[in-house]
């Protein structure tokens, strides 16, 4: 990611940290609202309740990122406000709240901020399009090769289920895909 410009640092240096025990809320999946937090350190998971009461994981996130189930759009709309999204701490993290609006200004003010924005809003589409041609053209084994070189500790930092539920596969199948890669690593 790129270095944050210097009006976003100084609005994040400026507001509270917030601390978080894993399996802590940071967003409620059914918040009608919720701040953009940036996230000191820690892991989090973002995520959507499904219709049999479970959840899906949507993505993780870590030190110097930031996370939301709300967005506010132009015109008032939200986004995903009517969808049950909520951000939980996978592990010790420290976050701070920032305000919609104050971003907004930021935004509005200084066209580093703009600029950084829209670099990281072009950023997040091209991960969010790869995610989804990912579901639809890889194996859940390379799905799982790629979580890992991107992540290289998240079996340590992350319940497998947690794992298995972002790759859209049951934990089962993850078992058996670990157990699968570690015998041919093996032998």
């Amino acid at each position: 990611m790129q270095s944050l410009p210097n009006a976003l640092a100084a609005l994040i240096a400026a507001t509270a940290v917030h601390e978080f025990a894993p399996g802590a809320t940071l967003i409620a999946a059914d918040a009608k609202s919720a701040p953009l937090w940036f996230l000191h350190d820690g892991l989090v998971r973002l995520y959507a309740l499904a219709a049999d009461g479970g959840s899906y994981n949507l993505g993780f996130h870590g030190s110097g990122e930031f996370v939301s189930g709300r967005l506010a759009l132009r015109d008032g709309r939200i986004c995903c406000g009517e969808r049950a999204l909520g951000v939980e701490a996978l592990q010790a993290t420290r976050a701070s709240a920032l305000s919609l609006a104050a971003i907004d200004r930021l935004r509005h003010a200084d066209a580093a901020v703009a600029a950084w924005l829209l670099d990281r809003l072009l950023e997040m589409n091209a991960e969010r399009l790869g995610r989804e041609a990912d579901l639809a053209q890889r194996s859940a084994t390379e799905r799982y090769q790629e979580l890992l070189r991107k992540w290289p500790t998240i079996v340590e930092q992350v319940p497998l289920h947690q794992i298995a539920a972002w790759l859209g596969i049951t934990p089962v199948a993850l078992s058996r895909i670990r157990r699968r890669l570690a015998d041919t690593a093996a032998g």
